[in-house]
């Protein structure tokens, strides 16, 4: 079963390659990369069932790990990252989450902000929708209060938006109401049903006419696709996406590289996390010792040896910040495998994406996480050479 789900994901990718790049936007290629690399992790999520956690703050809530769902009623914002993400309770402000299949079925206060690669909508919104992955489902019984923002590959739209409505896909699917204006900007090909409705103007970025019902909508205007013009409209979320999918491929080499030693740098944080913090904290301070020894004609050369040696450890921690956040769910030893640690990069990944958009404590606490990282990664490289040392190898 899970040999059969990846390779209708690698069929599915490989059709979507050899799509014109004409019609279809970097974004778009992106978002359909993210299905790729994520949509796997769905397939194992059940072996890591037991290992969400979850933790409560005020009235916050956080939650992370394989199989992620709510167990109760949320009475301010939820912030959640899983391989699986069932919302099924009523979540009373903000709903911001992340990971490979999500399906929200309850209300939400206030705003929703989600990204992953299968996603289905069937709620009630009480204030703006964004969001961005491969699959997009947006279902009859849902509605929008606010205005919303969908990305993806595949858009299937039969839910209601009252206020404007924007649209970036491949291929869409448009079946709902719209109570104001709609801009949508298409790279295959849309399709409207007789049911759709749009009270405003209806804009749409696109290289040849469409086909659209009469009546859908007040007025209809076309525009030129362009890839820079889908790019520069992609806003905050797509640079985040962007930003994961860039983390997952440097994340995702390192791992291939470091071997057996990612088990001892993953484990650091679990035994010496105030040593992690300690030794992170002071490598911060390294430029001010490359000052120190500028001043000396002897100390130049080695100053920059070390400033070198600090770039590209900064370089590395940011890469493998998601491994180490994911290993605080998926534990790692020396037997595990290379996919695990993929998963393990992914899982971490996600709870990240989701950091990021909390509110002032988010940026702080995305800091915190690579200080611990940079310490981890030094005392790692401090245990190997003692144990080198010790074998007699250097």
């Amino acid at each position: 079963e899970e040999n059969t789900t990846f390779k209708m994901i690698l069929l599915k990718f490989e059709r979507i390659s050899n799509l014109n790049s004409v019609k279809m936007s970097l974004k778009i290629k992106f978002l359909f990369v993210l299905v790729l690399l994520v949509l796997p992790t769905s397939v194992l999520a059940k072996e890591f069932k037991e290992q969400s956690a979850f933790i409560t703050i005020g009235n916050d809530f956080y939650s992370a790990g394989g199989l992620v769902e709510l167990k109760s009623e949320v009475e301010d914002d939820a912030y959640l990252a899983g391989a699986v993400v069932n919302v099924s309770q009523k979540v009373e402000n903000d709903l911001v989450a992340a990971g490979s299949t999500l399906t929200i079925t309850s209300a939400i206060g206030d705003d929703l902000r989600v990204a992953g690669s299968v996603i289905t909508l069937i709620s009630e919104v009480g204030g703006d929708v964004v969001i961005a992955g491969g699959v997009v489902n947006v279902l009859e019984d849902s509605i929008v209060a606010g205005d919303a923002s969908i990305i993806g590959g595949l858009l299937n739209f039969s839910g209601r938006v009252d206020g404007d409505l924007q649209l970036v896909g491949d291929e869409i699917n448009f079946s709902g109401q719209v109570g104001g204006d709609v801009e949508i900007r298409i790279g295959e090909g849309i399709s409207f049903s007789e049911n759709a409705k749009i009270t405003g103007k209806l804009i749409y970025f696109s290289k040849k006419e469409i086909e659209i019902p009469i009546g859908i909508a007040a007025s209809i205007e076309r525009k030129d696709f362009k890839v820079t013009d889908l790019v520069a409209n992609g806003g905050v979320l797509t640079r985040k996406l962007f930003t994961l999918f860039v983390g997952f491929i440097a994340g995702a080499a390192l791992l291939a590289l470091c071997g057996k030693s990612s088990e001892v740098f993953a484990n650091i944080i679990r035994k010496k996390l105030w040593w992690s913090l300690l030794a992170g904290s002071l490598t911060l301070f390294v430029p001010f010792l490359v000052i120190l020894l500028l001043v000396t004609v002897v100390g130049s050369y080695l100053a920059g040896i070390l400033l070198a040696a600090w770039v590209f450890a900064l370089l590395i921690s940011g890469a493998l910040m998601g491994f180490l956040v994911g290993s605080l769910i998926i534990k790692q030893n020396k037997e595990t495998k290379y996919f695990k640690k993929l998963l393990t990069l992914v899982v971490g990944l996600l709870m990240l994406f989701v950091i990021g958009f909390i509110p002032g404590f988010g940026g702080i606490l995305r800091f915190t996480i690579f200080v611990l990282t940079l310490g981890a990664l030094v005392l790692s490289k401090l245990q190997l050479y003692k144990a080198a040392k010790k074998a007699k190898l250097v």
